[in-house]
């Protein structure tokens, strides 16, 4: 996959869909872990699918997966953690529940550039860990090609 401007363009409209829809199932008491999950892990994975499945990309390289899963890891994560807090700020304040004590004090407390600052640190981090499971995702759809093709007689 050549990361023409197209390509980009899609791969940071899908990226910012799924950080925001994980950034709000986070938001949810009890099943919170599981946003926070998808958007360390499994936002590549999920986006290298999605644009395969809509014939808008193709991974052909493991170069292309790594750089494809560190630029969704960090967009989806940029947009996860400005829609949590902006979801968990807007409870609070209106109904004055929160389901992390800690976590809603620090995002109402923490200034605004500090909190930049952790966004775009943890950006960096969930950059490198999509990057490895888009690594994975790679091989994975190569592995399915290989026994599909072999099955039906094709190599």
């Amino acid at each position: 996959m050549l990361m023409t401007k197209l390509i980009f363009k899609y791969i940071a409209i899908v990226s910012f869909v799924v950080g925001i829809i994980f950034g709000i199932i986070s938001a949810i008491p009890y099943i919170g872990g599981i946003g926070l999950l998808g958007a360390l892990l499994f936002a590549a994975p999920i986006v290298i699918l999605l644009l395969i499945m809509a014939g808008k990309a193709d991974i052909t390289t493991p170069k292309d997966s790594i750089i494809s899963g560190g630029i969704i890891g960090f967009i989806s994560n940029i947009t996860f953690s400005f829609s949590y807090a902006a979801i968990v700020s807007i409870i609070y304040v209106l109904f004055g529940y929160t389901s992390n004590y800690f976590l809603t004090a620090m995002i109402i407390n923490t200034p605004i550039w500090l909190f930049i600052i952790i966004v775009f640190f943890m950006g960096v981090l969930t950059g490198t860990t999509n990057a490895f499971s888009a690594f994975i995702t790679y091989y994975i759809i190569n592995l399915l090609r290989d026994i599909y093709d072999k099955t039906h007689g094709q190599g």
